[in-house]
């Protein structure tokens, strides 16, 4: 079997509400998916994040050429090529986000040629429901999220997640009103989106401790490992962090500097499937947990599924509860989503599909 394209497809869903957080405000969600044709006539897809029109720009004008010709089962060669295909090594950003989905898109061939969902690749699904978190609660009024926080709680998640860090003072409004919402017993997930500098993550991190977070997700720069570790030294909170970090290399500082309680890579930048069980693994050595960060549209999400499927010592996918990702559309099973738990596609490959009709509503 043999690579005959290499194609991607942008699509854009228009939010009902503003989507805030400490570093951005969002009135629409792009997504960019990966086709990988083959002379088999099996086409895989696959999905990337990052910049989105320059990872369309380096999949066509510099990873289709290397690729076209090239077997889609030798994956890890096909990985190498890209990732090592120039004298000047990008070692994160777009371009990684495009060798993610182009891998991504060949374990989706495979599975389909064979015959067997991608766990089943992954060395088998150890597990058919994967426990969830809600993701995400959007900074907003405190008793907008507050309800918001709630509805989640009674649809069965144990564990939800919220973005603040834009106002102090209100974001501890906000937090209050939250954790009153949802009870003493669920799990509070604080995401700052890297906004603060040290002294002020350490300061807001301690007041924020009085609503008992169950981890503190990207205080600070993402490549500040040292003051990650820092803060976890000061801090009563677990720290949570990864998801802007790219390949094994990029996460070893992390793991060194003991800087982290959870470790997330990101299935669609951090390199790919492969990459991120790596990662994973690591993680574990390190007695670090794994949890992929997940915040997508369909076929990120199911990658992450079969991964975390195959790898039963990562816990709790981050399950995007907004209502404004394209995951249902895309699934070939239904999506299953019960008790805070949500079902492993069990189909050949990812068991995703972009159909014309998908791509005509979202274009």
């Amino acid at each position: 079997m043999k690579i005959t394209n290499v194609r991607t497809i942008q699509l854009t869903r228009r939010l009902p509400r503003l989507q805030r957080n400490s570093c951005d405000v969002r009135s629409q969600r792009r997504f960019t998916f990966i086709l990988v044709d083959t002379d088999a006539g099996i086409t895989g897809i696959g999905e990337a994040s990052g910049n989105h029109n320059l990872v369309a720009a380096i999949i066509e004008r510099h990873t289709k050429p290397q690729l076209v010709g090239l077997d889609p089962f030798d994956i890890e060669a096909l990985w190498q090529k890209l990732y090592t295909s120039s004298a000047f090594w990008e070692i994160g950003g777009s371009p990684v986000c495009a060798v993610s989905g182009v891998e991504i898109a060949c374990w989706d061939i495979r599975g389909k040629a064979e015959g067997v969902p991608v766990s089943e690749l992954l060395g088998g699904a150890k597990r058919d429901w994967i426990e969830a978190y809600a993701s995400d609660l959007h900074w907003d009024e405190p008793a907008y999220m507050a309800d918001t926080a709630r509805g989640f709680v009674d649809e069965g998640f144990r564990w939800v997640k919220t973005h603040i860090g834009a106002e102090h003072d209100r974001d501890l409004d906000r937090l209050e009103a939250i954790r009153r919402a949802i009870g003493p017993k669920i799990g509070l997930m604080i995401d700052i989106n890297t906004i603060y500098d040290r002294q002020t993550a350490l300061e807001q991190g301690i007041r924020q401790s009085a609503f008992d977070p169950f981890w503190y997700e990207e205080p600070i720069a993402p490549a500040d490992y040292e003051g990650h570790a820092w803060l976890r030294e000061r801090l009563p909170t677990p720290i949570a962090a990864g998801e802007n970090l790219y390949t094994t290399y990029g996460f070893e500082p992390m793991l060194a500097c003991r800087g982290c309680d959870y470790v997330m890579p990101d299935i669609l930048r951090c390199g790919g499937i492969r990459q991120t069980r790596l990662i994973s693994e690591a993680a574990g050595r390190a007695g670090v947990v794994a949890t992929p960060h997940n915040y997508s549209g369909g076929v990120g999400l199911a990658a992450t599924l079969h991964l975390m499927a195959a790898m039963p010592e990562t816990r709790l996918l981050e399950f995007d509860t907004s209502g404004t990702s394209i995951y249902e559309e895309m699934l070939v099973e239904p999506l299953a989503v019960k008790d805070g738990r949500v079902r492993v596609p069990t189909v050949p490959g990812l068991g995703v599909a972009l159909t014309e009709e998908i791509i005509a509503k979202y274009r």
